[in-house]
């Protein structure tokens, strides 16, 4: 044998010893080794590939912890609690309005058509039932206070006549249909003139018996001018309006009740009242819901009326209403702050000696400070009760690594 052909045969060996090798390698281990069953079905990032059913008990939670120690949990300010039970009074939170008590609000139209000869008050101004607002010259005015006249004048010479006929009909002097026809006389006198008057009043025209063009409007109640489109001057129709006066030692507070939300809401439910311009609360009562849905808004209106004596609260402020409904014991309730919701889930980072597990839960019942969880959390457990919106970044970043 040559030199050559023993290298030949040396190399030949030692690449079927390499092959050799390579498959004793790659045979996979046997069942329930580490490496075995279960690293079958990791993905190149080490993820589990398979069906949430089959998955490693506990693989998922693993995947949803985030570590943390003692001194980082004080560090970044991460209040723990224990869950536990609670009384819970709902809360249906709506924007509001403050507006006029249209009950205790009068939009004064001009009694007759005319000139505006003066408006003797502005926007703003308070003022007392009776008192003089705007004065119109109108010929029409002028036209019936002379027919009044004229019907009172006919009166008093019907009431003479009847009497003289009465007189000399018990006298026996005149026949009775003379007296007869005094009485009718009189009759339709008095119905002239009872007409005549109460077409001024009507109009709240002043019937003080003379024959005068000038109308004075005056205010039917105490309150404030909250309108005026008057201008002396200016030429003014029948119930053109002059001005609007409101009483404002009361007001309604006017809520917008999405639809889905009108079962939860009726008369006599109490509510709290917050005004975006104003410190504090103010507590009413629901007094009135509205029967139709606005066309724009499809919201149905809740009303509260409250006093005003303060005049603090102006018509057109923007509120918040929260309408409370009747308070209820609930078995295992968090504070609200710890619900954050991933993917559209709710959970609740719970304690745990490694850091914290975000545990999906149900929510039932809330009042805004304490949720009610039906399921997935027993009283006891303890929580991430504030911060928790800083656990749930740090998860996102897991994720977010685990994608990469």
């Amino acid at each position: 044998m040559t030199k050559k052909q023993t290298w030949t045969i040396a190399l030949m060996c030692a690449v079927a010893a390499l092959l050799a090798a390579l498959i004793l390698w790659r045979q996979p281990a046997a069942p329930g080794a580490q490496t075995g069953e279960h690293a079958a079905h990791k993905d190149s990032h080490g993820h589990d590939d398979r069906h949430p059913d089959e998955a490693a008990p506990g693989g998922q939670e693993d995947e949803r912890a985030v570590p943390m120690s003692a001194a980082q949990i004080k560090a970044n300010g991460i209040a723990v609690e224990p869950a536990g039970p609670a009384t819970i009074q709902e809360r249906l939170h709506l924007p509001a309005e403050i507006r006029v008590d249209a009950e205790r609000s009068v939009a004064i139209g001009a009694p007759v058509e005319g000139i505006a000869q003066s408006v003797l008050v502005q926007a703003g101004a308070a003022v007392r039932r009776g008192q003089a607002l705007v004065t119109i010259q109108s010929p029409d005015a002028a036209a019936w206070r002379a027919e009044l006249a004229s019907a009172q004048a006919r009166l008093a010479l019907a009431k003479t006549a009847y009497q003289r006929e009465k007189t000399l009909w018990e006298e026996r002097i005149s026949a009775r249909q003379d007296l007869e026809a005094a009485q009718t006389a009189l009759k339709e006198a008095e119905i002239a003139a009872q007409a005549a008057r109460q077409r001024l009043d009507a109009l709240g025209i002043a019937a003080d018996g003379k024959v005068s063009s000038i109308v004075t409007v005056r205010a039917p109640l105490d309150g404030v001018v909250i309108e005026k489109p008057a201008v002396a001057g200016q030429a003014v129709d029948a119930g053109k309006p002059l001005l609007t006066i409101a009483d404002l030692s009361r007001v309604w507070v006017e809520a917008a009740v999405p639809a889905d939300s009108l079962a939860q809401v009726g008369p006599g439910m109490p509510a709290r009242i917050s005004v975006n311009a104003l410190p504090g609360a103010l507590d009413g009562t629901v007094s009135f819901v509205g029967p139709v849905l606005g066309e724009a808004t499809r919201m149905a209106t809740a009303r509260i009326a409250l006093p005003n004596q303060a005049r603090k609260l102006r018509p057109g402020m923007l509120a918040t209403v929260d309408l409370l409904g009747p308070p209820a014991q609930a078995p295992v309730t968090v504070a609200s702050d710890a619900i954050q919701t991933i993917h559209e889930h709710d959970f609740v980072f719970v304690r745990t000696p490694t850091g914290f597990q975000a545990r999906e839960v149900s929510v039932g019942r809330s009042d805004g400070k304490r949720t009610e969880i039906v399921t997935g959390m027993a009283a006891g457990a303890s929580y991430a009760a504030a911060g928790s919106f800083l656990l749930k970044a740090e998860l996102g970043k897991s994720e977010a690594g685990h994608d990469d």
